[in-house]
Parts: structure tokens; C-alpha cells; sequence
């Protein structure tokens, strides 16, 4: 994500240091996911939250069988469009994408579905992510079950020098992509440089920021990196009118 956010400010003009906070690694149980993978079919759902997550289901799921028909009939949900466009690259149709790309909007697209009670739906997603989903669905009367598809974990290593290079320089801005870039940031102890602002990618990532005592100065409206782009783009132009 980091390199794809990059590639597009930079488009724009922007200097970029790209300083990664989390990598993403297998999951703990990478045996008990590969068991839900290998059972998919028997699903009537499988809600995915993330691109990551899409990834790491059909790296499994491509060991197991040689074709993505052997999903069988399962209906198949997506946070994001960049969610949804991993799943469409493994020939699948999304069938549920809410606009907002946040767990509340699935909920709330599930409910316009009717009775979801009984249903039997997968949820693929990171460890330690937020339970609502999960909690709600199975409120609902779904028997969730939870595939841990992968884990982050802080990044502890600067192989690019990126944080002797904002130390050194300072920067106009620093772009949260979730709430654990927030924490793992903060986390490394860095100073901060003298007036740099803050664009969040959301309203769960910004809800961290504040939570740490900070401000947020643009959050993205559209949720995902084209709309946390836009909004960047969006604040600098103002910003250069009131100067000129």
C-alpha cells in the first residue's frame, strides 16, 4: 500500500519518504487458516477486508486446488475497491461492496439483505483486527467464523534510512493508512518536525490519531488511497490560494 500511496504523490510533485511503520507476516495458525480456506465452499459468505487478505486466502487456497470454481457457489463480500479488484483478478464476482469502505457499511448492507440468520460466513482478516464485524454478524444470527489470513507486526528495521532522513529534514505532512501505522509510529519515538500536518485514510485511523492527543488535518472521504490522494491533493491547493 505504502508503495502505491508513494507512486501517486509523487506523481504530483511530491517528495516522498516512503517510511514503513508494519509488514505484513503469515498468521500465527497458518494451519487452521489453510483448514478454513480448504472448507470454503461450504460457506455462504465470505466477507474479505482487505487486499492483503485476498492475497493470502488464495495463496492457500491455490496449494489446496487448481481452479477458483472449486469455490464453489459462496457469495463473496469486499471492503474497498481495492478489495474488490483483488478478488476480480482471480475471475470471481463481488456480490456485496458497500460505498464506505468500513465495517459499519457491511453491517448495514448486510441487514438490507434480510434474515442473514443461520447463514454461515467466512471472515477473512487480519489478527487482532476490530471485532465488530464478527460480533454484529453473529448478533445477527450468521455463524461467523474467523480466518486469521495474516498478522502486523511493527517494522523495526530502517534499511532505506527514511527516519535519519525525517529527522534530518522534517516534512510537510505524514499520511496514516490504519491505526496501527498511528501507534507504530509513535511507537519508534521519533521527534516531531515543526509544522508537519496529518491526512488520514479514515475515520477509524483518525480516531486513533486523537485518541494519542494529536490533530488531523484532512481524513480522506472516499476511504482508500485514491481518496486519501485526493484529499491530500485538496488541502495543499487550499492552502497554496491562501497564500497567493
Amino acid at each position: 500500500m505504502s508503495s502505491v500511496l508513494s507512486d501517486k504523490l509523487r506523481a504530483l510533485g511530491a517528495h516522498v519518504i516512503e517510511l514503513p511503520t508494519i509488514r505484513i507476516e503469515p498468521p500465527s495458525d497458518l494451519r487452521e487458516f489453510a483448514e478454513l480456506v480448504q472448507d470454503a465452499h461450504v460457506y455462504d459468505w465470505i466477507v474479505f477486508t482487505s487486499a492483503n487478505g485476498v492475497e493470502a486466502f488464495f495463496n492457500v487456497f491455490f496449494k489446496l486446488y487448481d481452479d477458483a470454481r472449486e469455490i464453489g457457489g459462496v457469495r463473496i463480500a469486499a471492503i474497498g475497491p481495492a478489495t474488490a479488484q483483488r478478488v476480480k483478478d482471480f475471475h470471481l464476482h463481488v456480490d456485496l461492496q458497500p460505498e464506505e469502505f468500513v465495517a459499519e457499511a457491511v453491517l448495514r448492507e448486510f441487514k438490507k439483505q434480510g434474515n442473514i440468520e443461520n447463514l454461515r460466513i467466512l471472515l477473512v482478516r487480519a489478527e487482532k483486527a476490530r471485532d465488530a464485524l464478527p460480533k454484529e454478524l453473529s448478533a445477527m444470527g450468521a455463524i461467523v467464523d474467523e480466518g486469521f489470513a495474516y498478522r502486523t507486526v511493527p517494522e523495526t528495521r530502517d534499511t532505506s534510512g527514511a527516519r535519519r532522513q525525517l529527522a534530518h529534514d522534517g516534512a510537510d505532512l505524514i499520511t496514516f493508512t490504519s491505526s496501527s501505522t498511528v501507534e507504530n509510529f509513535l511507537a519508534l519515538g521519533l521527534p516531531w518536525p515543526k509544522g508537519m500536518r496529518i491526512a488520514s485514510i479514515g475515520p477509524i485511523t483518525s480516531k486513533t490519531v486523537r485518541d494519542q492527543g494529536l490533530k488531523v488535518d484532512v481524513e480522506a472521504r472516499r476511504h482508500d488511497i485514491d481518496g486519501l490522494v485526493q484529499s491530500i491533493r485538496e488541502l495543499f491547493t487550499e492552502k497554496n490560494a491562501e497564500k497567493s
